[in-house]
């Protein structure tokens, strides 16, 4: 399949996720906070398209770089926080650039853009659900959600051993953990992608 084709697939599943998305919510089948972060875990999942399935450097990025204005805008009108919903496509964006670069690897990349939309994802559910103790800004179950799917994808996806990628994992939870809300779309998947990187 040509890049054109992977670019408009890869849109074309956004677009779906975002309106299912809206769609539940409004019927009132999930929560909001629900709703939000099956986006954030579903829509991480094209950086396999990304980094995979597509070679020109140029589409790579398109995606990335024309959903910050797009984001920015829906945030305007549906009230989510800017910071989150800018910082996602940049930090991956931010990524992708660095590839291109030859900064970091493919599973380097994967990995960072896994543990923010799985990893932080999950932390968020989780710790809405059951978190009872406080931790930074963010409840301690919530970060050991995040620290168990790190781990998880540190090994899969980005090839660390089991001692790296536990260590990896808790810097991850940690960085997540103290990250003013929003922001941490942009130091987890960074973080992430750099202990890969080094590791």
């Amino acid at each position: 399949m040509s890049d054109v084709l992977w670019f408009l697939s890869a849109t074309v599943y956004i677009i779906g996720v975002l309106l299912a998305s809206f769609a539940l919510q409004s019927k009132g089948i999930i929560a909001k906070e629900g709703a939000r972060k099956a986006v954030h875990i579903l829509v991480s999942l094209t950086v396999f398209i990304i980094v995979y399935c597509m070679d020109d450097p140029w589409l790579r990025i398109a995606g990335p770089l024309a959903f910050i204005p797009v984001n920015a805008v829906l945030g305007r009108f549906s009230g989510e926080r800017l910071a989150g919903l800018v910082c996602y496509p940049l930090s991956i964006l931010t990524l992708v650039v660095l590839m291109e670069h030859g900064l970091l690897s493919p599973p380097a990349v994967v990995s960072g853009t896994l543990a923010m939309g799985l990893g932080d994802g999950a932390a968020a559910l989780v710790g809405t659900r059951f978190g009872r103790h406080r931790i930074g800004g963010k409840t301690l179950e919530g970060s050991f959600a995040m620290m168990i799917l790190s781990f998880i994808i540190f090994i899969m996806f980005g090839d660390a051993s089991i001692p790296a990628a536990v260590v990896s994992a808790l810097l991850a939870a940690g960085v997540e953990a103290f990250t003013p809300r929003g922001l941490d779309n942009i130091t987890v998947p960074l973080v992430s992608a750099l202990l890969m990187e080094v590791i």
